[in-house]
């Protein structure tokens, strides 16, 4: 009966260093993945100068680090923070996706027909695929949201050598 209070009380004393720790690039994107692909905890945009701020005071509360709060400003993610206890709630895109790039919708259904048509044999080790995402992303191929899935999902863009457009989606090697 004793261990029930001690493994209560060594969870909040847990649960206060997380809070205060700062969230490191990979928790970040991590998190700005779940909060906007999965969950849909975001609503509202604010305006890139807003985000930036909001980004910055994170960054100089010891909220997020600094590479992180970088990570954030290069793909357009900012953090929500409660009012209260000054935690992330979420960390939501602030990103104005090009009519040109692909949706997170259309990412998938690209990702299911590669799947169903065997158009994807060759499956390469994941490193090098993150920054052709990454690349996908910030040349305005395909949405954050997108790049998102298909970094945690095990997805990546095929560009057309010509057009330099989104021609498919192919799962790599996990």
């Amino acid at each position: 009966m004793k261990s029930i209070p001690v493994l209560l009380g060594t969870a909040v004393f847990l649960s206060s260093m997380s809070a205060q720790a700062a969230i490191d690039t990979a928790n970040y994107r991590y998190q700005a993945y779940f909060d906007n692909a999965l969950y849909n905890r975001c609503v509202s945009k604010p305006s890139e100068s807003s985000a930036r701020q909001r980004i910055d005071w994170a960054r100089s509360e010891g909220v997020i680090t600094a590479d992180a709060a970088d990570w954030g400003k290069q793909f357009k993610y900012y953090p929500v923070i409660d009012y209260y206890d000054k935690s992330i709630f979420s960390i939501c895109s602030y990103e104005v996706t090009p009519s040109s790039a692909a949706t997170l919708e259309k990412y998938k259904l690209l990702a299911e027909r590669s799947d169903m048509g065997g158009r994807c044999a060759y499956r390469p080790d994941p490193n090098p695929l993150y920054e052709r995402i990454d690349w996908a992303i910030l040349n305005g191929k395909i949405s954050n949201n997108a790049g998102l899935w298909g970094r945690y999902n095990g997805y990546y863009p095929v560009i057309d050598l010509f057009t330099e457009q989104l021609a498919g989606v192919c799962r790599f090697g996990r």
